[in-house]
């Protein structure tokens, strides 16, 4: 943000409901993809801001896939990082997949389970987070909260995560909890349902996909093949590049941040060249 707000962008990054200073309604129902599609249009509509520049990463990327595909009308461009988008499919449910794929201790399934969130309670956050961000496993090891509790291993934060990051992370959350988050987990099968009038629709927005090839998600089972084999392409038809960055992993925006920020700007400067356009969301 700082780059691009250099650049002469104006940039901002909302925390979406459950995250940060929100109200973070305690029922799963209430994040569902409509309503934090609905958060981010209506936040639009009170900044007076009839089109962006939007760029997502993880939960942000799919938050970010779902405005363009709803409201296409409200994005100039996207690029998003690390998540591919995943179109509905009607033969089988999100959780489903995950539990096919990696089993009921797959984290993504485990956040199924009424009250897990208190599971964090009993974690040295700070160590959480550093295991958390650095994390390289995939499968149902991955995010194994009983396999993190137990870990002793040494931990050595990477050039791109400091301490302070980590001690800014753990006190944001000691006050918030977890279980904002992890409502949009418990929606997945719900969006899968409240979806269905969009099987088949395609995203029509210019987009840019960045990812690195040691990102998780890049690695999830057909992810690749649907990458770079007209999948994407055929469900994002204004797809105009994907990049995918050697040595990378999942926190690409921080690990590559002055690459990925070339990047952002090399793709939506085309769209108004030589005048830069006044604002950038990033979720």
């Amino acid at each position: 943000m700082g780059h691009l707000a250099a650049l002469g962008y104006r940039c901002g990054a909302p925390a979406p409901r459950g995250y940060g200073g929100t109200t973070a309604p305690p029922e799963p129902t209430s994040y569902t993809i409509f309503h934090i599609v609905g958060d981010l249009v209506a936040l639009l509509d009170a900044l007076e801001l009839p089109q962006v520049f939007l760029v997502g990463h993880d939960w942000g990327a799919i938050v970010s896939w779902n405005l363009c595909l709803l409201r296409p009308d409200r994005v100039r461009a996207l690029v998003n990082l690390s998540v591919a988008f995943m179109p509905r499919r009607p033969a089988e449910k999100p959780l489903d997949y995950f539990r096919r794929a990696y089993g009921d201790d797959y984290y993504v399934c485990r956040f199924q389970e009424p009250g897990i969130e208190k599971e964090f309670t009993s974690f040295d956050l700070k160590r959480f987070f550093k295991l958390a961000l650095i994390v390289q496993t995939t499968g149902s090891s991955a995010m194994s909260l009983k396999k993190m509790r137990a870990s002793n291993k040494e931990i050595t934060l990477p050039p791109w995560l400091s301490e302070e990051d980590i001690s800014y992370l753990a006190s944001v959350y000691a006050k918030t909890g977890f279980a904002g988050g992890i409502n949009y987990y418990r929606c997945l099968n719900l969006n899968w349902e409240l979806m269905a009038p969009w099987t088949g629709a395609k995203v029509l927005v210019p987009t840019k996909f960045i990812v690195g090839d040691g990102d998780l998600a890049y690695h999830l089972p057909g992810v690749k093949n649907y990458v770079h084999k007209g999948g994407l392409k055929k469900d994002v038809p204004m797809l105009e590049e994907v990049v995918v960055i050697k040595g990378a992993g999942h926190f690409i925006q921080q690990e590559r941040a002055q690459e990925v920020s070339d990047h952002i700007y090399n793709y939506i400067k085309k769209f108004n060249p030589g005048v830069p356009t006044p604002t950038l969301s990033k979720l």
